[in-house]
């Protein structure tokens, strides 16, 4: 096996990520190990990537059912055989699907308690021609305003929606929200080492007027170890910590 090819071990399972349109980053895994995903029964991971997500919600949730969906074939593909290997194989299930087109299909017959998603941005790195192609593609279908716009119609009356996206489109999603009917409910400011800029937020959106909450997160202290917060938010994932 490959260097490329070898799996990314956390604690409780493995996950290949070579063949699917979005790599294990950072951002996914601070999203899976943020999201209350506490008191729900049926979760959906929009633009799964490899599953990381949604395997991280089934270890943390022992009770909930798990269902993933991409436009993307080969990352489906790589989605079920990294959860046919899982614990929680039975409660984690990945189709081919359109997120617009599925919530069409869905919307009045099946509601899910927290829809979860690590949409695609460009980053102003360097960017293969593959990576491009499959982060336009995604874009178009999987926008922070498209799972907002089309992920209510399938929320139940006390889910929630959460997602990462770049810090300096908050307010944008913050409107859109209000524009929908939803309200931002907890938002996790992110930066990479503590006096930086923040980089991400992450935001969860509920038909519920909740209050927010907003917390900050520096992923590095000053001297280049890592935070006592980052830690103790992913200490049940990485095997570093």
């Amino acid at each position: 096996m490959s260097r490329h090819n070898r799996p990314f071990r956390f604690k409780q399972f493995e996950v290949f990520h070579h063949r699917s349109s979005m790599k294990i980053g950072v951002d996914a895994v601070i999203l899976g190990s943020w999201a209350d995903f506490q008191y729900a029964t049926s979760i959906l991971d929009a633009g799964c990537g490899c599953g990381v997500i949604s395997l991280m919600a089934a270890q943390r949730n022992k009770d909930a059912k798990v269902f993933a969906i991409d436009i993307d074939a080969e990352s489906v593909d790589e989605s079920n055989a990294n959860f046919s290997t899982s614990p929680w194989c039975d409660r984690l299930s990945a189709e081919l699907s359109d997120f617009t087109e599925f919530c069409g299909t869905k919307a009045g017959h099946s509601e899910f308690d927290y829809i979860v998603s690590n949409p695609p941005y460009f980053s102003s790195g360097i960017e293969t021609p593959e990576s491009i192609r499959l982060k336009a593609r995604h874009q178009g279908t999987l926008s922070p305003h498209v799972i907002l716009e089309k992920g209510r119609t399938i929320l139940s009356a006390a889910g929630r929606i959460g997602m990462v996206v770049p810090f300096d489109q908050i307010e944008e999603l913050k409107t859109d929200a209000d524009n929908y009917g939803l309200f931002t409910v907890r938002s996790l400011i992110m930066a990479g080492r503590t006096g930086l800029p923040p980089k991400r937020v992450f935001m969860e959106f509920s038909k519920l007027p909740l209050p927010e909450t907003v917390e900050y997160l520096a992923i590095e202290n000053t001297d280049g170890t890592y935070s006592d917060e980052y830690v103790s938010l992913c200490k049940d994932f990485y095997l570093k910590f």
